[in-house]
C-alpha cells in the first residue's frame, strides 16, 4: 500500500515510517526539513512541506496514495497561541482531508485521549484539547458526506526513545536522585509506548474494519509512584519518594506555573482500548516494563 505520513520527521512520525516500511508499504513522508542521505531509510520518499497549514497543492500531495496518516501538529510548545494551534492542529487537517476526499480511501488522524478530559476533574477547555476536538468534528463531517474512511486514534501520553517535554523531565528527575513528593498519590493513568502506538496506527492502516475512534494504550495502568518506581528500576536508580498531600502539590504547581504538569502527575486518566482490541484484534506488542527499558537505554545513551 502507498501511504502518506505527515509530520513524518517527528517523534511518532519517524518511528511510524520505519514500521510501515518494515511491513512492506511504500511510504511518502511529508517533512518540514529534508534529512540528508543516510539519516533516513533509503526507500523513504521525502516530500518537503515546510508549513502543513500554508497554501500548497494538497491534491497533488495525496494523489496516488491509498491512506493518509496525519500526524503533523503542535503538541508540546509552551504557551502556544490559540490561533496558531487551530491553524495547524485543526484547519490543516481539515484542508488535507477535503483534498483527500475522492482520491484517498482512508484518512487516519492522530488525535488525543485529552478530548475525553480528565477522569476526576471537569473537562479542561485547554487550547490543545479544543483544537483536536474541533478537528475530529470537522473530519467526521467530511467523511460522512464524502465516503472517506476516517480513523481517529486517541492515545494518552506517549513515551519512548526520543521523548520530550514532561516525560523527559521526569526521567531527568529520577536519574538525578532528586526526592519526589508522590508517595501519597493514589491515581491511575494510562500511557502508551511509542512502539505500541506505531503498531496500532499501522494496524489501522491495514485492517478493513478500521473506522471511527480508537483509544489505544499499554496493557497496564499505573499510579504515579508505581511509574516512578518502575522508571527508577529501568534506570538502575533508587526510587526516592516521600509523601505529600496531592492537594498541596496542586497548589504548589499553580504557584510554580506547572499546574497542568502536576495535574497529570496526581490525576486520573485511565482509558479503555477494548474497541481496538475487539474490532482490530490488536494487542500492544510491548509491555510497560519493556517500553520503559528501551526508553531508559536511549536516555542513558543520550546523556553519555
Amino acid at each position: 500500500m502507498r501511504i502518506l505520513v505527515t509530520g513524518a520527521s517527528g517523534f511518532v512520525g519517524t518511528a511510524l515510517c520505519r514500521e510501515l516500511l518494515a511491513r512492506g508499504h511504500t511510504v511518502h513522508a511529508a517533512v518540514r526539513r529534508l534529512s540528508p542521505p543516510g539519516a533516513v531509510p533509503p526507500d523513504l520518499h521525502q516530500i518537503l512541506i515546510p508549513d502543513i497549514a500554508a497554501e500548497f497543492d494538497r491534491r497533488a500531495l495525496v494523489d496516488g496514495v491509498g491512506t493518509v496518516v496525519h500526524l503533523a501538529a503542535i503538541a508540546h510548545r509552551s504557551n502556544p497561541v490559540e490561533g496558531e494551534l487551530r491553524r495547524v492542529n485543526c484547519d490543516a487537517a481539515v484542508r488535507l482531508a477535503e483534498a483527500a476526499a475522492g482520491l484517498v480511501q482512508r484518512f487516519i488522524f492522530l488525535s488525543s485521549a485529552k478530548v475525553h478530559g480528565e477522569d476526576d476533574a471537569p473537562r479542561p477547555e485547554d487550547s490543545y484539547r479544543r483544537s483536536k476536538l474541533e478537528a475530529e468534528r470537522s473530519l467526521t463531517e467530511i467523511a460522512a458526506r464524502s465516503g472517506l474512511e476516517l480513523v481517529l486514534i486517541r492515545p494518552p501520553l506517549v513515551y519512548g526513545p526520543g521523548v520530550k517535554a514532561n516525560f523527559l523531565r521526569l526521567l531527568g528527575w529520577i536519574d538525578s536522585g532528586l526526592p519526589l513528593p508522590f508517595a501519597s498519590v493514589r491515581n491511575r493513568r494510562s500511557l502508551i509506548y511509542l512502539g505500541n502506538l506505531v503498531d496500532a496506527i499501522a494496524r489501522c492502516a491495514e485492517h478493513p474494519a478500521a473506522r471511527g475512534p480508537f483509544l489505544v494504550s499499554d496493557e497496564e495502568t499505573v499510579s504515579t509512584p508505581e511509574l516512578v518506581s518502575r522508571i527508577a528500576r529501568a534506570l538502575e536508580r533508587p526510587a526516592r519518594l516521600f509523601p505529600a498531600p496531592p492537594a498541596l502539590l496542586r497548589v504548589a504547581g499553580m504557584i510554580a506555573g506547572r499546574r497542568d504538569e502536576i495535574r497529570r502527575l496526581t490525576g486520573n486518566l485511565a482509558i479503555d482500548s477494548s474497541r481496538a482490541r475487539r474490532l482490530l484484534d490488536w494487542r500492544p506488542p510491548y509491555t510497560l516494563d519493556a517500553g520503559l527499558a528501551e526508553t531508559a537505554r536511549w536516555f542513558r545513551a543520550a546523556r553519555g
